[in-house]
């Protein structure tokens, strides 16, 4: 069994169409069916429901693309931590970053890694929360960022920072005769939102503050996977944006004023998700200066004080 055949399975099985793959792995339709089909008599199964051009996966089908993403996978991190090597690294963490983060703390994370530690080397992959998952039980990554408040079964949960959101608002809007800005308020408006399934953990985050009976539905304008795409939209008046203070605060948009959100609407945590495996030293070291940082947040990121009735 080649490891070339279990990649052209993965694609056929991404693309569902034999034409669509064999473009995208740079050979003719009949070959590749032709090494499916090896695949297939080497295993003793059929991996693919064909009908008129249409192709699906089987249920052994769907068994073997899991098994093949492990193999695939770990091949391809043999090669990655060889290279390494002979550059010079020692050790390796591959870290999983979700719902287009992009925070100071993530900054100050990784550059002291780096001072600490140069001799381990960080890979960074931008990815959805379903992915993570799926890195992460597949030992493609060995810990992801992701503001989703989520504990699977057999996954762990650090908390690492809490952060306020905030509210960006065009210029000229009514918001803007408000210091603070509350959920009842934000959704008066329409409201430019994360993306379901792309930017998960934003999306739940502020879909938990829709279970009071006592608001209104939001007005939903626009879902957008990331900050610089939301803030195209609210400076074009399309509706308001609701983020992260601290990653709002690194854009400068002239048309855009960024509002603090009141007492009503709670903090967001940022976590590390990792599995219930052996955490190599230098994950163990990564989470630790991660906590470290988040219990040095600077006064201005702590949480805003409760008004008074």
């Amino acid at each position: 069994m080649r490891i070339r055949h279990l990649h052209y399975f993965l694609v056929v099985a991404q693309e569902q169409n034999f034409a669509r793959a064999a473009a995208r792995v740079h050979i003719e339709p009949s070959p590749l069916s032709r090494a499916i089909k090896e695949l297939e008599q080497q295993l003793g199964v059929q991996l693919l429901h064909r009908n008129k051009g249409r192709i699906r996966l089987t249920w052994p089908g769907e068994v073997f693309r899991e098994e093949a993403q492990r193999i695939v996978s770990f091949i391809e991190n043999a090669k990655t931590r060889v290279h390494s090597a002979a550059k010079g690294y020692r050790g390796r963490l591959r870290i999983g970053l979700c719902d287009s983060l992009a925070q100071p703390r993530l900054t100050q994370l990784f550059a002291q890694c780096r001072e600490e530690e140069p001799r381990t080397e960080i890979r960074i992959t931008e990815m959805s929360v379903n992915e993570m998952l799926q890195a992460l039980a597949h030992d493609q990554i060995d810990a992801g960022f992701t503001i989703d408040d989520i504990t699977p079964s057999g996954y762990i949960k650090h908390s690492v920072w809490s952060e306020r959101p905030a509210v960006a608002i065009p210029r000229n809007h009514p918001l803007l005769s408000l210091e603070l800005i509350s959920v009842a308020e934000a959704f008066r408006y329409p409201l430019i939102l994360c993306h379901p399934e792309q930017c998960a953990g934003g999306y739940n985050t502020i879909r938990r503050w829709f279970n009071d009976a006592f608001l209104p539905q939001p007005n939903i304008a626009e879902y957008i996977s990331g900050h610089e795409a939301m803030l195209m939209l609210v400076a074009a008046g399309y509706g308001i944006g609701i983020g992260l203070e601290s990653q709002l605060s690194l854009y400068n948009h002239p048309n855009i004023i960024i509002r603090a959100t009141s007492y009503d609407i709670p903090d967001s945590s940022t976590n590390i998700i990792t599995t219930e495996k052996y955490y190599s030293p230098e994950l163990e070291r990564f989470i630790k200066r991660a906590l470290e940082i988040g219990e040095l947040q600077p006064a201005h990121m702590q949480a805003a004080p409760k008004e008074v009735p």
